[in-house]
């Protein structure tokens, strides 16, 4: 799923339509595999987010040495579907 709107940075496939955040890195960073194994190029942020909304998921390396062990390891600290409201932190 790619963003395409006119003046608008591409985002990679991990990206899901409804999370407005950026790619952080290359979109090609990591590929991210459903329980299935239909997969997804991602960037780290969103390869993340994506890895903590999967049942069963896996990570494979892409273009950038080490992001997926990091990928691996923040998706185990992120909520699944972090982009929805209802998982944002209350404000102290």
């Amino acid at each position: 799923m790619t963003d395409s709107t006119p003046g608008s940075q591409p985002r990679c496939e991990a990206a899901h339509l409804g999370d407005a955040s950026p790619c952080e890195g290359p979109r090609d960073a990591v590929t991210i595999l459903d329980r299935h194994g239909d997969s997804a190029q991602a960037c780290v942020h969103h390869g993340t987010r994506l890895y903590a909304s999967l049942i069963n998921p896996r990570v494979h390396p892409g273009s950038v040495a080490g992001a997926a062990i990091e990928v691996y390891y923040r998706a185990q600290t992120t909520s699944a579907f972090a982009w929805l409201d209802h998982h944002e932190l209350p404000e102290a």
